[in-house]
């Protein structure tokens, strides 16, 4: 028997399989970084891809609002936010002109983690911290994108005269790839504007690590445009929370470099479908809501053997994370989802989409009269949920994905 970890909200879980019906796990290349993080930094600001230097777009007193993306590892954030901080200040802005604000979209609360690591740095005393959340109402209108997204955008940063995005660079089922604009749309955008984005994921075949013909990362582009950006970071930190690059500058050029060094470090190949797939989201920083957690699902459902089952690991302590999931649950039909949608029918899609072709059992602590409506089974331990499948099945071989949201396979 081999025991396989998983990340399962803020610890890891295992799961036992045969030896025999094990064909393997995948997971992302681990890149592990050739310098300290100060240095990467230091470096990345000193070669800006397309934008101004700080000392260039900077006047004393002049007030300065940074984007943090929400679900960004909250050490490497520090270190970022500290440095640039410090550079502020040497260029003679006050602390308390500078504003940091947790992105959050549509997610209820911020991460305790990432508030309490700012709140712990003396560097970033003394400077404004909020965080956009869901129920947050202040926006700046800024008018229409070409294919009818309507921009609105968090007052507080659409008005600041220095505007500076920083997020993380990994897959997203989206817009291809995550980057700083990820704190900006969804991270900063009214709930009006996420929904006419997200509308577009059915507009062509949108998939992660494709941004080629992909509409809807071309809308948020546009938005992000709009909001007239200054300075875009995106970070590079592995699945073991190591910061090892970092790509500064304009938001296009910055994220195509970020893009360009993050490679083909999330991609696997499997060559036999598997009768079953256990795939995790990837722990607390993707799992907190199933709406969030679902994107590791419908990469399960594209290895999988038809007829299969997928075990998808998604704890979701905030609960469903949109209302499209008990509203549009009953609905069978995958063309009437799209013509009704509205915030999270893409997520319901892909579900529906699983739930045909291979069985589903969800490992979560959501409740089961929650889960039962969605047409999906939820078990308390993978160890159960897999017992049960094993047992009812003919053909048991197993491949096991510890970072559903952070892999894709190459031959799809």
């Amino acid at each position: 028997m081999v025991e396989c970890w998983l990340p399962y909200g803020d610890t890891e879980v295992y799961l036992t399989v045969n030896m025999k019906d094990l064909l393997g796990v995948s997971e992302p290349k681990i890149i592990e970084p050739q310098n300290f993080s100060r240095e990467l930094i230091n470096n990345s600001f000193n070669n800006l891809k397309g934008s101004k230097k700080l000392e260039e777009l900077v006047s004393p007193d002049c007030d300065v609002c940074i984007a943090l993306e929400g679900t960004t590892n909250s050490k490497v954030a520090v270190e970022v936010l500290s440095y640039l901080v410090d550079q502020l200040v040497n260029l003679i802005v006050p602390k308390e002109k500078i504003t940091i604000i947790i992105a959050n979209g549509i997610r209820e609360r911020s991460s305790k983690g990432i508030i309490n690591e700012i709140k712990k740095s003396e560097n970033l005393k003394s400077v404004n911290l909020t965080e956009r959340v869901k129920s947050t109402s202040n926006y700046s209108d800024l008018g229409k994108t070409h294919q009818g997204t309507i921009v609105q955008i968090s007052k507080i940063f659409a008005e600041a005269k220095i505007k500076i995005a920083i997020g993380e660079t990994h897959l997203d089922n989206y817009t291809g790839f995550s980057g700083a604009h990820t704190a900006l749309l969804p991270g900063l955008a009214s709930e009006k504007t996420i929904e006419d984005n997200r509308r577009l994921y059915f507009k062509g075949d949108i998939k992660p690590g494709v941004i080629e013909f992909n509409s809807l990362k071309e809308d948020v582009i546009e938005a992000v445009k709009m909001i007239k950006v200054d300075l875009a970071i995106n970070l590079l930190v592995n699945s073991r929370g190591k910061l090892y690059n970092i790509s500064s500058g304009s938001i296009e050029e910055s994220w195509g470099q970020a893009i360009y060094e993050l490679g083909s470090s999330y991609n696997f190949t499997t060559e036999t479908d598997p009768d079953i797939v256990v795939i995790s989201a990837g722990g607390n920083k993707y799992d907190y809501d199933l709406y969030n957690s679902i994107p590791a699902l419908k990469t399960a459902s594209k290895i999988v053997k038809k007829g299969g089952a997928i075990i998808l690991l998604a704890e979701c302590q905030e609960g469903l994370g949109v209302d499209a999931f008990t509203n549009m649950a009953r609905i069978e039909q995958l063309s009437e989802i799209e013509r009704r949608y509205r915030l999270g029918a893409e997520a319901v899609h892909m579900l529906k989409t699983s739930t045909q072709k291979s069985e589903v059992v969800l490992v979560s602590s959501l409740p089961k009269y929650v889960v039962d409506q969605l047409g999906i089974q939820v078990a308390r331990t993978v160890n159960m949920a897999y017992e049960k499948i094993v047992e009812n099945r003919r053909g048991k071989r197993t491949l096991v994905i510890p970072q559903g949201i952070l892999t894709y396979p190459n031959n799809f």
